[in-house]
């Protein structure tokens, strides 16, 4: 218990060294040379030789001690008063800093392995008490889903976790930080479940690099060209076919569907998607396809979607829960003979609870 102690008291003290200076931290640095000077004057030492080596250490302080000391007081003061203020901003610092929270969603479910903790990734500036909360998908068989009605309360269970820890304290002071390697489906419906839970930030794993990472590239300008969305007729159930890392083939669509295809395509599939911005643009354009879509009197959108976690779960947040058509996202399984076998019907257009569809 006393290491402990011990070890936060040090901790402490370094975080006050360290911290970024105010007026006051200039003000005591400004005094430590005056005192100095005040206190230790020009030193001076003699060597003398008497038969043997004799030392006289004096000063020459040329200061009158009447002026001396009443400055040394006036310094010492201000020197003490300037340290009691940083302490109490740092004080105060730490307090905001304790009272803020971090709730750090990481979905798990394409691989059945821990991996590295999303928790230990999130960047220093997302200042907070963090809290890890573990959407936990997997099966125990390795990127295959065995049940996905099952998974659908694991979802609502983490949902139902990340409000009760958000009920704990100001909303304005929580922060959702999300990353997840788990189907696409679940993806898309855990951003739609989270798109009102305030501030979120989104990571996503880097496969190159073998470690999570903030979106924080810049946009390289690369938006969804769309096709087909005049030639859906009166259809009420149309395909969306979203190729953001992968093309959704054409071969593969028809094992499952005959209706009406429309597509949302990047004409660079290996663009980067490391950008909240770009990512944010490509969200509003799925938003728009969508709104098009329903003004044509679509009532069901079959989305099948190929792009990376962070961006399926930003596409579900951008969906509109109330005035958009009904969405199932569907599951692409290249071993099954239907390529779309089963999808996740979103809580939208009045739907009360995410359900599954086989196809």
């Amino acid at each position: 218990m006393y290491r402990e102690t011990i070890d936060w008291g040090i901790r402490e003290f370094l975080k006050f060294l360290f911290r970024p200076r105010g007026f006051e931290g200039r003000i005591a640095s400004l005094c430590v040379p005056i005192l100095v000077a005040l206190l230790g004057g020009n030193w001076l030492v003699k060597a003398t030789v008497r038969g043997e080596y004799s030392f006289e250490v004096g000063s020459t302080n040329f200061i009158p001690g009447w002026v001396q000391w009443p400055l040394v007081i006036l310094f010492v003061g201000v020197f003490v008063f300037c340290v009691w203020v940083g302490w109490k901003r740092f004080s105060r610092e730490n307090e905001l800093r304790d009272r803020r929270k971090v709730i750090v969603v990481e979905g798990r479910g394409l691989r059945d392995d821990d991996g590295a903790p999303l928790a230990a990734a999130v960047p220093s500036d997302i200042v907070g008490h963090r809290t890890g909360v573990l959407l936990d998908l997997r099966q125990r068989k390795d990127g295959v889903v065995v049940d996905p009605a099952e998974l659908l309360n694991e979802v609502d269970a983490t949902r139902r976790a990340v409000q009760q820890h958000s009920k704990q304290g100001d909303p304005q002071d929580v922060t959702l930080v999300y990353g997840g390697l788990t189907p696409v489906p679940l993806a898309f419906l855990t951003g739609i479940i989270f798109d009102d839970e305030g501030r979120i930030v989104v990571m996503d794993w880097d496969r190159t690099r073998e470690a999570w990472r903030s979106l924080d590239s810049g946009d390289d300008g690369q938006r969804f060209q769309r096709e087909g969305f005049e030639d859906i007729g009166d259809a009420a159930e149309v395909v969306l076919a979203v190729s953001a890392s992968y093309q959704v083939r054409s071969e593969n669509i028809i094992t499952t569907f005959n209706l009406p295809v429309v597509r949302l395509s990047l004409p660079n599939l290996n663009s980067s998607h490391w950008s909240q911005a770009k990512q944010n643009a490509l969200a509003e354009q799925l938003f728009e396809a969508a709104k098009l879509l329903e003004a044509k009197g679509v009532t069901t959108i079959h989305l099948l979607l190929a792009a990376q976690n962070s961006v399926a779960f930003n596409l579900g947040r951008r969906y509109d829960k109330r005035n958009l058509p009904g969405v199932i996202v569907y599951q692409y399984e290249a071993s099954s003979e239907k390529k779309f076998p089963w999808g996740v019907r979103m809580p939208v257009r009045g739907e009360k609870a995410a359900s599954i569809v086989r196809t």
